[in-house]
């Protein structure tokens, strides 16, 4: 094992908030894979006692991983776009070799025997996998504090939460244990866990990468994405993730260019007095930003998006019935999960309340639409509050800070939203995000807009 000097070391300490760098500086030699592993491993041994963002670390595998990617470098041979690059998945996607426990005890001990296809890609493109991510059990929570295998905290504060339920993703970013991470996200578990730990964080157009390896939670919501420190290194794994896409070239667009005739929609039921006001301050300076961008704002109105909340507990839960049942009658849940069953019954005995929630979902799709009509992006704070303090001890979600008040709309409509760091509270010093939607299909402007403005205030690393 080659060990890395201080100098090597420090540089990829940085890059571990440029893994586009890092690929690039693997792939003419100036770094190995084997010396950016043995950095990210040493990292997570620093940092791992404290946040708790990771359920397994893979040390052989990566190892193995790296040693295997150097070979092929020496002799010629192709390493593909993401060569060396360490990277964790949340533990509710399927690992060949690795127990997918999706934060529950449920499932035993039996590893998968084959890896999902978007893990697939990503090996396929080079990634190495270093392990696997922490989360509220089966995705259902927006803490971690229900994984079965306790609560991640939050390396900005670790007396808060990273947000959930990809929040051992996010925390593992923020650590600087890895560049890269995979997340899942369906009601706002990658972005509301973004803005927390003061990375980017994305929710691609529904459908766009494959579900087939992932446990289920509402299948009509679930939508995997990528998480990472910056936009463009959130561009890179997307396009991995999704086979293809010119996501990196959209980021690098919006970080050398202005928005000049960009119309950017300020949704008003999203951006009033329910959130905090160190969360409108942020706020108000992101937008005076994009008007110093070029930019022109208007406002919006999506009259249904306060409904979005109770149509999405309502949907998410029912569709949780069925992963759910088996597993309720033997008494094999938390108690969060527990809650989000018992909803689903209640939803799906209730005559005809899941085909009025998705009624009302329509005209929400509706309302969305035509207020694209009028802007190229939505923007709104990612959630209405700092990340919470660790042990609310509430039993209850639908009690719990409303953290996702304004990110279901995304997940309802299917659209592709980003979380991008902009600042710290002016109260707390926590991060906060700016949340920008996009069209059907138009993820690409989720890059432009979004790396033209994340340079503006830097959130910073937190390294210990």
């Amino acid at each position: 094992m080659t060990t890395p000097s201080a100098t090597v070391r420090r540089a990829i300490l940085e890059d571990a908030r440029d893994a586009v760098g890092m690929a690039a500086r693997i792939s003419t030699g100036e770094l190995s894979a084997t010396q950016v592993v043995e950095q990210s491993l040493d990292r997570i041994a620093l940092t791992e006692s404290d946040v708790h963002a990771l359920l397994y670390v893979d040390q052989d595998g990566a190892r193995a991983a790296a040693t295997e990617h150097d070979e092929r470098h020496r002799r010629g041979h192709p390493t593909g776009p993401a060569g060396g690059v360490p990277i964790v998945i949340k533990d509710n996607i399927d690992v060949a070799g690795m127990v997918t426990t999706a934060g529950s005890r449920a499932f035993g001990s039996t590893p998968a025997n084959r890896d999902a296809e978007l893990v697939r890609r990503l090996r396929a493109a080079g990634a190495i996998l270093v392990g696997k991510a922490n989360l509220d059990e089966f995705a259902m929570g927006a803490t971690t504090e229900s994984s079965a295998f306790g609560s991640t905290h939050n390396p900005h504060d670790l007396s808060r939460t990273p947000g959930g339920s990809s929040g051992g993703s996010a925390a593992s970013v923020a650590a600087g244990q890895v560049p890269w991470a995979v997340g899942s996200d369906t009601g706002g578990s990658i972005r509301e866990p973004a803005a927390q730990c003061g990375i980017v964080g994305v929710k691609p157009t529904y459908g766009s990468i494959p579900d087939h390896g992932i446990v289920p939670f509402a299948p009509s919501l679930d939508q995997a994405g990528p998480m990472a420190g910056t936009v463009a290194d959130t561009a890179l794994l997307h396009s991995l993730m999704a086979g293809g896409g010119n996501y990196l070239a959209a980021a690098r667009r919006g970080g050398e260019e202005s928005l000049a005739g960009f119309r950017i929609g300020v949704v008003s039921q999203m951006a009033g007095r329910e959130n905090y006001p160190t969360i409108l301050r942020a706020f108000e300076r992101s937008v005076e930003e994009l008007c110093a961008q070029g930019a022109e704002i208007v406002e919006v109105s999506i009259p249904s998006a306060r409904d979005g909340l109770s149509l999405y507990y309502a949907i998410s839960s029912a569709e949780a019935v069925s992963l759910l049942g088996p597993l309720a009658e033997a008494g094999k849940l938390g108690e969060e999960s527990m809650v989000r069953w018992g909803k689903g019954v209640q939803v799906l005995g209730t005559r005809g309340q899941i085909e009025d929630s998705w009624a009302l979902v329509q005209v929400l799709r509706q309302e969305v639409a035509a207020a694209f009509e009028s802007c190229a992006v939505l923007i709104s704070p990612t959630m209405p509050v700092v990340a919470p303090k660790l042990g609310r001890g509430s039993d209850d979600p639908m009690a719990a800070p409303q953290t996702d008040w304004w990110t279901v709309l995304a997940n309802l409509t299917g659209i592709p939203a980003m979380s991008v760091p902009h600042g710290r509270s002016d109260q707390t010093g926590m991060p906060v995000g700016l949340q920008i939607m996009a069209p059907h299909d138009q993820d690409l402007l989720l890059y432009r807009v979004g790396a033209s403005i994340e340079g503006s205030t830097d959130v910073g690393y937190a390294v210990g």
